[in-house]
Formats: C-alpha cells, structure tokens, sequence
C-alpha cells in the first residue's frame, strides 16, 4: 500500500497521491465558463492547506459523498496544481 503524503509533498511531476485531509469548507459554484462545480479547502495533520475542485463531468459521482467536516482519505490520480502566494 502507498506511503501517506502530506499536503507540502504534492509536486505536479507525480501522477499518484495519497493524502489523509479534512474538508474543512465546501460549497458549490456555478459559471458560464465551467458550469457547476464541488469546491473544497482540504487541512491534513500537520495543518498545511489546499483547495480542490470536483469538474462538472464528476459532480454526480461525489455531491452526496463529500461533505464539511469530513476526514477523508484520498487517492489522486490527476490533478492541476497551482502554486499561489498571499501576501
């Protein structure tokens, strides 16, 4: 079984993550361009933090599975990542 990674593991040039986080806000969205979306801001144990998105093509597949305050394990297969600074 494959190792636990934290969020400040993840690096875009590996395709296979698996992360143990908490949902710690969720909410839908909608747009013109994207049309509805799940999107989530994840915590795991060491604090450090992220956000994801469910596409509109996979929406139905997780809407009642996903829910805030939730601890989840996940296995992320694709995924874009964005590096952003807040100043």
């Amino acid at each position: 079984m494959a190792a636990m990674n934290s969020v400040s593991d993840l690096k875009p040039f590996k395709s296979m993550w698996k992360v143990r986080v908490k949902i710690i806000r969720l909410w839908k969205q909608y747009s013109t361009t994207s049309g509805e979306t799940i999107e989530m801001v994840f915590v795991d144990s060491r604090g450090d933090k992220i956000h994801g998105t469910v596409k509109k093509d996979e929406v139905g597949q997780f809407v009642h599975v996903l829910q805030q305050g939730q601890t989840k394990v996940l296995f992320i297969k694709v995924f874009l990542l964005i590096f952003c600074l807040f100043f």
